[in-house]
């Protein structure tokens, strides 16, 4: 075989791998991060393109999930309405996040016993934390080592990333690349 065909081929080979791998890595990134500016324009070209994707798990909506953690409930609060409607974590939060959207009552209160207020998170901020490979899993971690609640520690943790600080807990998560 010609050197020229062989070198050609590899070349053609490590470029599918590659793309293969941002494609996967990006995917990786809006579903961490459903209504980050990331997610909404993966989503956005991808339809425009004709594919039919969504960055939301089957059955959870943008709007559902904006509902439920932006009226302040916490991941034990969905652990308590999980246990009380007996459903996986997903349909706990569509289903809480659509009574929310329909001006129904949920049976728990957001937040914890005590009434704490809620945090501004900012799309920059959601975008650093979960495009340099933070999971939901080290989000817990890092909000128990700081004894605070869900969105406080994206927000903080989003700012340091922001602020060239890395948070104490590593991303087990791989980073978003550009």
């Amino acid at each position: 075989m010609n050197p020229s065909t062989t070198r050609t081929r590899r070349f053609v080979a490590v470029g599918a791998v590659a793309v293969g791998l941002c494609v996967a890595g990006t995917g990786v990134a809006t579903a961490a991060a459903p209504t980050s500016a990331l997610s909404r324009s993966v989503t956005e070209i991808l339809q425009s393109a004709g594919v039919d994707w969504s960055t939301m798990p089957d059955g959870y909506t943008p709007e559902q999930y904006q509902a439920f953690w932006g009226a302040g409930y916490t991941p034990e609060n969905v652990e308590e309405l999980g246990a009380l409607w007996n459903l996986d974590t997903t349909e706990t939060k569509a289903r809480a996040g659509q009574l929310l959207l329909d001006g129904q009552p949920v049976p728990v209160a957001p937040g914890g016993g005590e009434s704490t207020p809620t945090v501004e998170i900012t799309g920059a901020q959601l975008d650093a934390l979960f495009g340099a490979g933070y999971t939901g899993e080290d989000v817990e971690a890092l909000a128990e080592l700081w004894h605070s609640e869900f969105g406080e520690t994206k927000a903080r943790a989003g700012q340091m990333i922001l602020d060239g600080q890395t948070p104490p807990v590593a991303p087990s998560g791989t980073p978003a690349t550009s």
